[in-house]
């Protein structure tokens, strides 16, 4: 039975996933105990990628799609090179994330999780993600992911929970962690602090002003102005601070001031920090606000007075006025009672630095507390000596993850919240005494009940930079670990090189003395068409889901009403013209090909959902029409009397060329793919099987399928068979669904249509199959190779004349050909035919001279070959020419202009080296075309 005739994603892909479930073909060769599975395998090279784990809380979004598409590209590659290879899934707890999630839910149902206690809260939280956490994997899944999902791993997992504390225990008995009274970043909406790297601030600054405001000389003799930008902290201001060699201020040192709606009196202080020419050159210190104010107030023995709470309202340390207001409202009332009391100087609109949370939004405080942090230092030292082991590509973000881990802070670990890894360390309830370890006080002490545990949690992070080793079982000395670790490649964003990436390598160096991993894939962020970065709040984002699955017009539309992005009115418009009656879902095969396809080095990739049309799905139904039309000649091959024949000894020039531009292809292939260089893997494998396979040699075939020599007919089926199969094997990583279901269906056509002849493929899983391996080119093929570029050139070059002059294809010319060139001479003599046929030609005669060029013709010119088309009667001379001139001089007026910039050393010496490169191109291009079209007036003038 011959393949169906249209490609239906729907009936297909869950029945492949099923299928490669069914035959377990996600395990490696070891189980977790060690048991052997696979015993080739087991003696083969590993090949490990873990999952960056996505938040427990997450769906899949178009980024997820790509980063996960590449590594179940890199995996089953190496899978079907003959790797043990095993990628690992697993999830992230994300502390703030799943807790703002259940905590909404709850108040929704008006509980307050304060009031719940921590135990039943904690209970609430893992209630909630054994019913609703994880549905990402269940996308995962949807899209393809060939993860070992009996492997399956979760942050707060016992097993990785007991790394996390053997980990942190062996770091604070090494000195590495340390408790510490910091200015920290605090985020006031999930009221924790954060670390440097969680802080985001916007490059040029928000809008925002600086106040001038006058501090009365206690004295009597004047005042002093400070400018601030947050008036709200002044009432925790205990000196303003001049620089010592500031001649303006040398006579009030030592004095004191007034500090305004409070009449609290505070010190004048000379610190080297005051920078004289910001402001007025007067600094307000407030040390429990601000990191540097801290140093400042250590310096001159000044203690720090605190004026917010945790949620950033003021507290009872303000004025009565102001207790209980919010930070934003304190400094509105500030400033109204700064103007009454004309203490305000001046309000100056300014762009202003400012800090917030990577997850919340919100603008950050500084604040003074007690936290417990991580000495990053000799850490970071220890692996920047392994670095000359690490590959990150692209190239680029390699200086970027250099300059950080060279001037690196240290990491505050400890998170104001309960849901996560809580802090192994207890408080001696009278002596304060710190007891830390990764056991518990009724383990290891005789009077457990002296002691209270750390309320605080350790940073999401924390857990995560030990993912690559706790996955496989570290600390314990476990089967997994042992064979695969370290990893080979990690496939992350350029977002957490910083917060994931470095954390990672540094606790693998410093615990095994091993990198995690040798290679580093910095994916590229996806951009909708416009350039933009896709995200909820913009109503922007592209579902991979409604990609594979489809919506409805009102789906297409729920998104961005719910973000209410600020042009809501064009991205509606937009969606109402191009998807009137909804989105037709395309697969998840359709998926991967189009992130793939424009996956570039470039690290921006832009896509609309128009995209997965124009790319996937048409090269799908290309691959699969392919296939069918070739299964319609193996189906009708069954009925018929099968030869003994070597029909490798019967293949013809193409046969040859199309194997030699497999074997290049192949090789091309694997070379991205072992570099981690994907910029060119679309692009390669669309012109391999769009263009040469089915534009070129299926056509080329069609002549011997419809032939009666049954030596001919069955040697193009069994040539198509073998190089259609290892096409579907080499295609197999980056299309896993479509190319199991036609290696399913066609290969048992072909193996009853009796046309192997030896080259059978011998599996009966594509997935459990070999990889193309490397062949060398031969000389012969070489040859081959030259003679069908030429054949190409040669036939869309006539091709794009029959365009120029509006000769349709049904419509025969005679031509004659001039060989150049060896390969165009040996074209002359064994494809005549093959030329006629493609540029529907009514004679090809042969010059053995060129001046036996016959008259009212039209050449195409080559490196290799003159052609001459008579196309005198489809051509009105006279327009033509007239034609022909317009173009002419439109061109030379493009390419004036251009000659001259090119001929001018300023612009040559001093425009970036890319865009005079560009200009060369171009002009290159359009002297091309005209001296082209030169030719043609010449020639048409003649006539």
């Amino acid at each position: 039975m011959s393949i169906e005739s249209k490609y239906e994603f729907t009936k297909v892909e869950g029945k492949i996933y099923d299928l490669w479930a069914k035959n377990s073909c996600f395990t490696p060769a070891l189980s977790e105990s060690g048991e052997v599975l696979d015993g080739p395998r087991a003696k083969a090279p590993t090949h490990t990628i873990v999952i960056p784990p996505p938040n427990v809380t997450g769906r899949l979004h178009m980024g997820h799609a790509l980063n996960n598409s590449i590594q179940d590209m890199l995996t089953r590659y190496k899978r079907m090179d003959g790797y043990d290879a095993l990628w690992i899934p697993g999830m992230d707890h994300a502390g703030i994330a799943t807790q703002t999630v259940v905590k909404k839910m709850l108040d929704a149902e008006g509980v307050d999780y304060r009031e719940m206690g921590r135990e039943k809260f904690t209970d609430k939280v893992w209630e909630w993600k054994h019913k609703f956490g994880g549905m990402i994997l269940k996308q995962l899944e949807r899209i393809g992911a060939s993860c070992d999902w009996d492997r399956t791993r979760f942050t707060m997992d016992d097993g990785l929970s007991e790394a996390v504390n053997y980990c942190f225990k062996k770091l604070y008995d090494e000195g590495l962690v340390y408790r510490g009274k910091r200015i920290v970043n605090w985020c006031p909406v999930d009221r924790t602090a954060l670390s440097d790297d969680e802080v985001e601030t916007k490059e040029g600054g928000e809008k925002g002003f600086l106040w001038h405001i006058n501090y009365p000389l206690t004295d009597g003799s004047g005042h002093l102005t400070v400018a601030t930008t947050r008036p709200e902290t002044l009432f925790g201001d205990v000196a303003v601070a001049v620089h010592p060699d500031d001649e303006r201020f040398k006579n009030v040192i030592g004095k004191t001031v007034t500090v305004p709606l409070q009449g609290r009196e505070i010190p004048v202080i000379a610190d080297d920090y005051v920078d004289k020419d910001f402001g007025t050159g007067c600094l307000k210190i407030t040390p429990a606000h601000d990191a540097n104010d801290f140093e400042v107030g250590q310096r001159h023995n000044l203690e720090p007075i605190n004026v917010m709470n945790e949620d950033a309202t003021m507290n009872e340390v303000v004025p009565e006025e102001y207790q209980g207001l919010d930070r934003f409202k304190c400094r509105t009332k500030a400033v109204e009672a700064l103007k009454e009391q004309e203490l305000l100087v001046l309000e100056e609109e300014r762009m202003t630095p400012l800090g917030r949370s990577y997850r919340s939004k919100a603008i950050i405080e500084y604040r003074l507390s007690d936290q417990w942090f991580v000495k990053m230092k000799p850490l970071a030292e220890k692996t920047l000596a392994k670095h000359s082991e690490l590959n990150i590509l692209p190239a680029r973000w390699d200086k970027v993850y250099l300059d950080w881990m060279t001037n690196i802070r240290d990491w505050c670990v400890s998170r104001q919240i309960w849901w996560g890894h809580r802090i192994p360390a207890w408080y001696h309830k009278e002596t304060g005494e710190i007891l830390v370890d990764n056991k518990t006080p009724q383990q290891v002490l005789d009077n457990p009940s002296d002691w209270e545990q750390e309320n605080d949690v350790l940073d999401t992070w924390f857990s995560s930079a030990l993912w690559p080793m706790s996955t496989l079982g570290w600390p314990q000395e476990t089967t997994d670990f042992e064979r695969y670790f370290p990893t080979q490649t990690l496939v992350t964003g350029k977002d957490i090189i910083f917060f994931w990436v470095a954390r990672m390598n540094m606790m693998a160096v410093h615990f095994t003395g091993q990198l995690p991993y040798k290679n580093v894939f910095i994916n590229p962020i996806v951009l909708d068409e416009k350039g933009e970065t896709m995200s909820k709040s913009k109503g922007n984002g592209i579902d991979p889901m409604v990609v594979i699955e489809g919506a409805t017009l009102d789906q297409l539309k729920e998104p961005v009403r719910e973000a209410r992005p600020s042009n809501m009115k064009e991205i509606i418009k937009r969606i109402d013209k191009n998807f009137p009656e909804g989105y037709e879902g395309v697969g998840a095969d359709a998926l991967r090909y189009t992130l793939l396809y424009l996956c570039s080095g470039g690290q921006q990739l832009r896509i609309s959902l128009s995209s997965f049309h124009d790319l996937g799905r048409r090269f799908l139904t290309k691959l699969w029409n392919a296939a069918r039309f070739m299964s319609l000649g193996f189906e009708a091959e069954k009925s018929k009397p099968q030869l003994d024949v070597d029909y490798e000894k019967n293949l013809r020039d193409e046969d040859i060329w199309i194997r030699t531009r497999l074997k290049e292809t192949v090789k091309e292939i694997r070379q991205m793919m072992d570099t981690n260089d994907l910029n060119q893997l679309g692009e390669t494998l669309y012109r391999f099987v769009w263009n040469d396979f089915c534009d070129w040699y299926i056509e080329l075939c069609k002549v011997r399928l419809n032939s009666d020599d049954d030596v001919q007919r069955k040697t193009a089926l069994h040539n198509l068979a073998v190089v259609f199969s290892e096409t579907l094997k080499m295609l197999h990583p980056i299309v896993p669904f479509i190319t199991e279901e036609l290696w399913q269906n066609l290969i048992p056509l072909v193996n009853e249509a009796g046309v192997w002849g030896g080259k059978e493929p011998g599996d009966d899983l594509i997935m459990k199959a070999s990889y193309p391996k490397v062949e060398e080119v031969s000389q012969t093929e070489a040859q081959v190779l030259g003679r069908f570029e030429t054949l190409q050139n040669l036939i869309g070059q006539i091709r794009s004349l029959r365009k120029t002059y509006k000769i349709k294809d049904g419509e025969k010319l005679s031509a004659s050909l001039y060989p150049i060139s060896d390969a165009a001479k040996q074209l002359a003599e064994s494809s005549g035919d093959m030329v006629q046929r493609l540029a529907a030609l009514s004679d090809l005669s042969v010059l053995q001279n060129k001046d036996q060029k016959p008259a009212k013709t039209v050449a195409v010119v080559d490196k290799s070959f003159e052609a001459y088309l008579d196309v005198s009667a489809f051509v009105d001379v006279e327009k033509e020419v007239g034609r022909l001139k317009n173009e002419t001089e439109k061109l030379s007026k493009q390419i004036d202009p251009l000659n001259k910039r090119l001929q001018n050393p300023n612009f040559v010496n001093n425009a970036k080296p890319e865009i005079v490169a560009a200009q060369k191109e171009q002009l290159a291009v359009l002297q091309d075309k005209h001296y082209k079209l030169l030719k043609l007036l010449e020639e048409v003038r003649s006539w």
